[in-house]
């Protein structure tokens, strides 16, 4: 299958169906949401965590929100997805790791934002698939994630994660534990202007986090 990005050179994403997480729906809200809250600027070097095969960090890259891409993801045949598309679109400034832990990223990768649509939930039925995409139990993930995101992030650089409150049902109060002990900051929450919908199961916010 194939996702067509919506900025001028609609990059061909590929990917299977079962890979997908919301990343083709409300995940292509960022682009929108970066514009209004970043108006005019362009990122150096974008990080997608969590990234599947890449629908948001694509989208950025060809919305030339950013300069260059980086993702990452556990699942190994995502990764393989995302080289397929590099390979396709002929990109020369996107690097892809197949990991689980920000802790695995090369040390010499700096990034001005970080997005995601990383899982939502701390349980949730479903069968193992949907389980890998939408559960982070004990929020495991989210905390390793920001024990180390910090030292990949360059002095301006801006983190802005896209929650869903039917999982976090405290919202960013969830976090904030692990944000702030990992020398981070909360500085705006924001409800998804389209995918915000009360007492529905879809409830998409944003964490925007820098640098004390």
């Amino acid at each position: 299958m194939e996702f067509i990005t919506s900025g001028q050179s609609k990059l061909r994403v590929f990917y299977h169906s079962w890979m997908d997480g919301g990343g083709t729906w409300f995940g292509q809200e960022y682009v929108d949401i970066i514009r209004d809250r970043y108006p005019g600027r362009v990122f150096e070097r974008c990080y997608e965590w969590c990234s599947g095969p890449g629908y948001i960090g694509f989208n950025i890259l060809d919305h030339a929100l950013c300069g260059s891409l980086c993702v990452s993801d556990v699942y190994q045949p995502a990764i393989q997805a995302v080289h397929e598309t590099i390979k396709n679109n002929k990109l020369h400034n996107v690097s892809a790791y197949a990991t689980g832990t920000v802790s695995q990223l090369p040390e010499n990768e700096k990034f001005d934002l970080v997005v995601a649509n990383p899982p939502h939930f701390l349980s949730c039925p479903g069968d193992e698939n949907y389980q890998r995409i939408a559960v982070d139990q004990n929020w495991t993930a989210h905390q390793e994630f920001f024990e180390n995101i910090g030292q990949h992030l360059l002095p301006n650089g801006v983190i802005l994660l896209q929650e869903n409150q039917s999982g976090s049902m405290n919202r960013e109060k969830d976090f904030e534990p692990f944000i702030d002990a990992a020398g981070l900051q909360i500085t705006a929450v924001v409800d998804s202007p389209k995918h915000y919908t009360p007492d529905h199961h879809t409830r998409i916010y944003y964490i925007e986090i820098r640098p004390k």
